[in-house]
């Protein structure tokens, strides 16, 4: 299978799979904070209404299908 074809191929992801690659994703984070002292540093750089703003960001397609499922 060529490269461009793993790319076009359609990727089907269980609910719980994907719950679970958010929950690896957050303790990644967390583990890259307490054991690399310059991505602390360059976290808490960063001011809190960009996290608020990336969050919102990120949960709009979450918000668009469960208002799609309700109708």
């Amino acid at each position: 299978m060529a490269m461009k074809d793993r790319f076009r191929k359609e990727v089907r992801m269980s609910v719980l799979q994907r719950q679970c690659m958010m929950i690896v994703t957050m303790l990644s984070t967390l583990f890259l904070i307490s054991i690399w002292p310059r991505f602390l540093a360059d976290a808490l750089s960063v001011n809190w209404a960009v996290y608020l703003v990336l969050i919102g960001v990120a949960s709009v397609p979450l918000f668009m299908r469960t208002a799609a499922l309700d109708n």
